[in-house]
């Protein structure tokens, strides 16, 4: 097939002196027998397929690159214990390796990465072993329990338990480490229904402090702490077993508008929705919702 191909190209060359069309009809015959229906399906097919491989690679990055940080379990559900096998502490050494930062999924997060919207995300390793080989993939999900990216399997023959779960991990970690992770910021936009609420508020200087206690109705009491000229909203207690003391149940991102903000709320599912707050001339907060029958207002005051 080369051999042909290199004959005919020569053929062409050689034939310059002829007109483009006369050289064409001549070698329309040679084409047709080299590239024949069969053959060109079988390129068409190779090509799809590596644009689609090209196209979903270039995708994954640009989303991961606008994540900061890993939360990886200091046990999978299929360990026995923390860390069997030590194959959490692999699996945060390779993100860390990549250049991400990484937290045990029982440690507390440092504000400046909390306050990043929808910063971070959760791994989610799972097993797949056959008799023969130790099988896992892992998943990365974000705030909204998404997934982001879900690795290549990874397998491993070695039949000792510690170094085949070692290698599947090391095997399954290659699809990620291919992606040349580098963090790239999202940058800070206020979304469009905030032009909508500027018409029917006013322009409030509000002289919020540093760190200040809110209440619902349903005795929901939150602290609110300032960070960046964000908030970061704690429960401090709760009568619903949704909401644990401690629980980030809200952030607040500064915008234009000095007491309009844009805004993650927690749903009692774990689940951060985003919408808008706002603080009246009384300095209470207000947490628009959309609903099936219009927005839903959460209102709390200050304590």
């Amino acid at each position: 097939m080369l051999k042909t191909n290199i004959l005919l190209i020569d053929s062409i060359v050689n034939s310059s002196k002829l007109k483009f069309v006369d050289v064409f009809r001549y070698h329309l015959e040679n084409i047709r027998n080299i590239f024949t229906k069969k053959n060109i399906m079988k390129l068409r097919y190779i090509v799809i397929i590596c644009f689609q491989v090209i196209i979903q690679t270039g995708i994954a990055q640009e989303k991961l690159n606008n994540y900061a940080y890993v939360i990886v379990p200091e046990q999978f559900s299929f360990q026995n214990s923390k860390d069997q096998y030590q194959l959490n502490s692999l699996t945060k050494f390779l993100f860390e390796k990549e250049g991400l930062k990484v937290f045990w999924d029982t440690e507390k997060i440092p504000k400046e990465y909390v306050l990043l919207d929808c910063g971070g995300l959760k791994l989610k390793m799972n097993k797949k072993s056959s008799l023969l080989k130790n099988k896992v993939n892992f998943d990365l999900t974000d705030c909204y329990n998404t997934i982001v990216f879900t690795s290549d399997e990874g397998s491993s023959s070695i039949k000792e338990y510690k170094k085949g779960y070692q290698e599947s991990v090391r095997n399954a970690f290659k699809s990620f480490s291919g992606l040349n992770y580098a963090y790239t910021p999202i940058p800070t936009e206020e979304v469009a229904l905030l032009d909508t609420v500027a018409i029917f508020l006013p322009k409030l200087e509000v002289n919020l402090s540093n760190s200040f206690t809110y209440t619902n109705e349903a005795n929901l009491v939150i602290e609110l702490t300032k960070a960046k000229g964000s908030y970061i909203g704690e429960v401090k207690s709760s009568e619903s077993i949704q909401f644990e003391s401690g629980d980030v149940i809200c952030k607040l991102f500064k915008t234009s508008l000095p007491n309009v903000f844009q805004a993650q709320w927690k749903d009692p599912y774990g689940n951060f929705i985003n919408t808008i707050a706002y603080f009246n001339e009384e300095e209470e907060l207000n947490i628009d919702f959309s609903a099936p029958t219009g927005i839903t207002v959460l209102k709390f005051t200050k304590q």
